[in-house]
């Protein structure tokens, strides 16, 4: 499985025009006599075999997935429940139904799903992973751990189960616990970048800087674009107080994504500092056009005209600032 907690799927192509209807012919309208063989009944006979050996359960949960697929979770779920009714001992199902909970938002059915899925089938490490991730979705991260420790326990081989769980242990503050097992990601995948650069944040909000830095330029040598090692390594010397740094990694982060406003507006900051205002301006107006819901943007932009000596478009940016601070209120 990838590195992301069943991902949500978007529509990657036209739903497939008709779903496969099955049919049931009536017998042909003429009787045979009672005993006797003849084509008709030959006929009539093997179509029964077939429908006896015809899953409906089955079907239904192939048209869910189809559905799934697709991203028409609705269907995939009114499809899983249809299966589950003619069959309520089928795990795959309800594991599959909690997936599609999942990806709707809708956490407290997948994990009741998963957990019947988990009830009928106990020792399926991906029902135990897609647990966690329901769980790590909701924020319940103390739970989210256990369902994690029990994929690994069944399959030591399930990588993401470890990226996960690192990063849950973060979460509720056990950074030595996370510390830990990302490095056994790293170890089982040296030259999966994000291993790194997940390692490192862990060291950075353990306030081990050095170790951070170290893992977050192992993810650039890997993936000299890796846009959050990028972003990590300017906050790390945004917070050194090294504002060239700062601003030349920001600079780099803004060249992969030109729409990551975090990073423009530390960029922003930190062209404040040196007294670059044009830089700051623009820095800051890109930031506010990629999220306009950070109403700090505003002020920010007011403070660079100001020190620019723009008072009009200063205050124009003050009063917007301020106005957009009462609606949050």
């Amino acid at each position: 499985m990838g590195e992301s907690v069943v991902k949500k799927k978007k529509l990657t192509g036209a739903m497939v025009n008709c779903l496969a209807v099955i049919t049931l012919l009536l017998p042909a309208c003429c009787f045979a006599k009672e005993g006797a063989v003849t084509a008709e009944s030959r006929g009539a006979t093997q179509r029964e075999a077939q429908l006896g050996r015809f899953d409906i359960p089955e079907e239904l949960y192939k048209q869910g997935l189809h559905y799934a697929q697709y991203g028409f979770f609705d269907e995939a779920i009114e499809m899983y429940k249809k299966a589950l009714a003619r069959n309520p001992s089928y795990p795959d199902v309800y594991n599959k139904l909690g997936v599609a909970y999942t990806q709707k938002g809708l956490y407290d059915l997948a994990i009741e799903s998963f957990q019947k899925a988990i009830e009928q089938k106990p020792r399926d490490a991906e029902t135990y992973y897609n647990l966690g991730s329901a769980y790590f979705d909701k924020g319940s991260f103390d739970n989210a751990i256990t369902a994690f420790q029990k994929t690994i326990q069944m399959n030591p081989e399930y990588l993401s189960a470890y990226s996960l769980l690192g990063i849950a242990y973060t979460k509720v503050g056990k950074y030595d616990e996370a510390i830990q097992i990302l490095k056994k990601r790293v170890e089982f995948d040296p030259g999966l970048a994000i291993a790194h650069s997940n390692l490192g944040i862990v060291y950075s909000m353990k306030g081990m800087a050095a170790e951070a830095l170290t893992a977050y330029n192992k993810a650039l040598e890997i993936d000299p674009g890796h846009e959050t090692a990028l972003y990590n390594i300017g906050l790390l010397y945004d917070k050194e107080g090294n504002t060239d740094k700062a601003i030349q990694y920001y600079n780099r982060t803004v060249e992969i994504n030109v729409s990551n406003a975090d990073a423009q507006c530390r960029l922003g900051k930190n062209y404040m500092k040196n007294k670059q205002y044009d830089e700051a301006i623009d820095a800051f107006q890109t930031a506010v056009m990629s999220n306009p819901d950070n109403i700090e943007i505003y002020n920010d932009l007011g403070n660079a005209y100001k020190a620019k000596g723009m008072e009009k478009e200063a205050e124009g940016y003050f009063s917007l600032y301020k106005k957009k601070s009462k609606k949050v209120k």
